[in-house]
């Protein structure tokens, strides 16, 4: 129980992510990772890179100044008379001595040593070397001053820490190109499998070039998996052909009869009334299966949607067609459809279906007098979309029903013999198969609004 509660915690909590986004976010956080050690670690790097730098070079000058000695001679450096030899450079970075002393051990160290140079004290990195020269022993020190190798340790780390980031990003944004390039065929099979099908008949069969073995192995098994539903779909379709076709015709034989029934002249009034009440119940019959075969006939795309249809038009069209119930109902209805919508690759007759149900609500639970506004518009920004409105000012439906004011066998606002429950539920499957939403906002007391929006342009 605190497993599948956690888990629902963690799902709540934890926003859902595309993979490509968790991969960029790991790749991104783990380099973050590697640059804060390295920062870490660079200092000290840094510093032990600058002082083998220093002593190198401090060897290379000691190199340099003992090929000049045994080429030359002390005298080279050492005058006639003097003891000793010293020089430092304009900004007392670095300096060279040389002076004789006592025969003694030989000397080779390299120390940080405090030097006086006019009434100032300066560190230095020394390189102390002894060595022997016509019978004299001589030692030989070469400075630079820790200041100078602290510059050089400071320029080290700001190349490095600039290659250090240079680096990461080339590698990232290598990293995130190749792992596109790599699921790109999973994206085409989440886009031709699963998105993009609405309907078994819809679905593209032909293999999705990959040389990922496991998304060749997804999109087999997708393949065959919509095969064994495409099968299934069949059956069903001609299931419902075939029981629609059983079922309508007893009832139109029933019927028949019934007529014929009505005809007889010999039958009581009261086995008329009989009649009269099996004849509706008959009706009733046939209407609720012929609107169970066209929901079944949209859900399994057997409808062509090859129409440019003008919104304008067909509200034009459905008030026309409902002009004499407005009569009889004693009800107005108002057109407001500016500017006009085309929506192509429509079905006109369902989407007059879809209309004709919304404002037949409208009229059968409206109030005496009272008014039906069919009002087509663009949204403002930043939706922008088209919606089509159908408002009555008649019933309202209760806010607890509107959640299940869609499913089969609802009737909605009231509960009225004449209805069966079906006719929004049509609307509802309509809309599905045109991409189309559909949405309902309604007072009880006052009037309800439905609101069919269009996908964007």
């Amino acid at each position: 129980m605190q497993l599948a509660a956690g888990f629902v915690l963690n799902s709540y909590f934890v926003p859902a992510l595309r993979l490509s986004t968790k991969f960029s976010l790991f790749n991104a956080l783990s380099r973050v990772a590697i640059v804060l050690l390295l920062v870490g670690v660079l200092p000290g790097t840094m510093s032990r890179l600058a002082l083998l730098t220093t002593d190198q070079r401090l060897a290379q000058t000691k190199d340099k100044v003992l090929r000049l000695v045994y080429r030359q001679g002390v005298s080279a450096f050492i005058e006639r008379g003097q003891k000793s030899y010293g020089s430092y450079n304009l900004l007392k970075e670095e300096f060279i001595s040389l002076e004789e002393i006592p025969p003694g051990p030989n000397i080779n160290v390299i120390e940080d040593s405090k030097r006086a140079v006019e009434d100032e004290i300066v560190t230095y990195r020394v390189l102390s070397y002894s060595f022997a020269q016509q019978g004299r022993h001589y030692l030989l020190e070469i400075g630079r001053s820790v200041g100078s190798i602290g510059e050089t340790e400071r320029n080290f780390r700001r190349y490095a820490f600039f290659i250090l980031v240079v680096a990461v990003g080339l590698t990232t944004l290598a990293d995130l190109a190749f792992f596109r390039y790599l699921v790109e065929p999973l994206r085409t099979i989440i886009r031709r499998r699963l998105r993009d099908v609405r309907h078994p008949a819809a679905f593209n069969f032909d293999p999705i070039g990959t040389s990922t073995d496991d998304f060749r192995y997804l999109d087999q098994s997708l393949r065959e998996m919509m095969t064994t539903v495409r099968l299934s779909f069949e059956k069903e379709r001609k299931f419902i052909a075939d029981a629609s076709h059983e079922l309508l015709t007893p009832l139109a034989t029933l019927q028949y009869r019934l007529d014929n029934m009505l005809g007889d002249e010999a039958l009581s009034e009261e086995n008329q009334l009989r009649v009269v009440e099996s004849q509706r119940t008959v009706y009733r019959l046939r209407a609720i299966i012929k609107s169970l075969l066209l929901i079944s006939k949209i859900e399994n795309d057997q409808f062509e949607r090859t129409d440019t249809v003008s919104v304008a038009a067909l509200v034009a069209e459905v008030a026309d067609e409902a002009q004499e119930r407005l009569a009889v109902l004693e009800l107005r209805l108002d057109q407001q459809v500016e500017p006009d919508y085309q929506l192509n690759g429509a079905n006109r007759g369902l989407l007059f279906t879809l209309l004709f149900n919304l404002v037949n609500n409208a009229l059968k639970y409206n109030r005496p007098g009272g008014d039906v506004l069919v009002r087509g518009g663009y949204r403002p920004a930043p939706d922008g979309r088209y919606e089509l409105e159908v408002r009555d000012t008649g019933l309202g439906i209760a806010s607890e029903r509107l959640a299940t004011l869609f499913r089969r066998f609802n009737k909605g606002a009231a509960a009225d013999a004449d209805s069966y429950g079906l006719g929004l539920s049509i609307v509802k499957t309509i809309a599905e198969l045109h991409r189309l939403e559909v949405e309902v906002n309604s007072i009880e007391g006052l009037g309800t609004s439905f609101r069919v929006v269009f996908p964007p342009a």
